[in-house]
């Protein structure tokens, strides 16, 4: 039972790695996993038998948009930027649903740099970012001004 959870997580941990640093991940491997972990979630049983019928649900709502999303790609280099996102916050979503850790999964937004149209890609974990909303409208409550969600452009009013 150990090693089965060991290996869930190992196998839900490399793709997720894959995809965080922009490498190239395998659409059969992480489809073959994702089957898995919904054959394991609808026998409800081990790790699966805590997760709540509305997580349960939600769970395999998700897997049906990224298998959707991943349909008919070999490698997830033919997804565009945006979907490559969609993808990694899904699988994020997966992986922190399944540990029962929901503040701790990661979640990446692509914003435009100030003063260039470029896009760069921010991930934090959603405890972060909630935490840097709370910073930001502190600082609005006080008067200063802020543009800065991580707070550190931000000061004093």
């Amino acid at each position: 039972m150990r090693k089965s959870i060991l290996a869930a997580v190992a196998v839900l941990i490399i793709p997720l790695a894959a995809m965080a640093g922009q490498k190239s991940l395998e659409v059969k491997a992480v489809l073959a996993q994702q089957e898995q972990i919904k054959a394991d979630v609808l026998a409800g049983q081990g790790r699966y038998a805590s997760i709540s019928a509305k997580d349960r649900e939600t769970l395999l709502h998700r897997q049906q948009e990224l298998v959707h999303l991943l349909e008919g790609k070999e490698s997830t280099d033919e997804l565009t930027e945006a979907q490559r996102v969609e993808a990694f916050n899904t699988l994020e979503w997966i992986e922190a649903t399944i540990n029962n850790e929901p503040d701790e999964r990661m979640v990446c937004v692509r914003e435009k740099t100030i003063g260039s149209n470029r896009m760069t890609r921010i991930c934090r974990t959603e405890s972060q970012w909630a935490e840097a909303r709370e910073r930001a409208r502190e600082q609005l409550m006080r008067g200063g001004a802020c543009t800065d969600l991580g707070g550190a452009g931000c000061t004093g009013g």
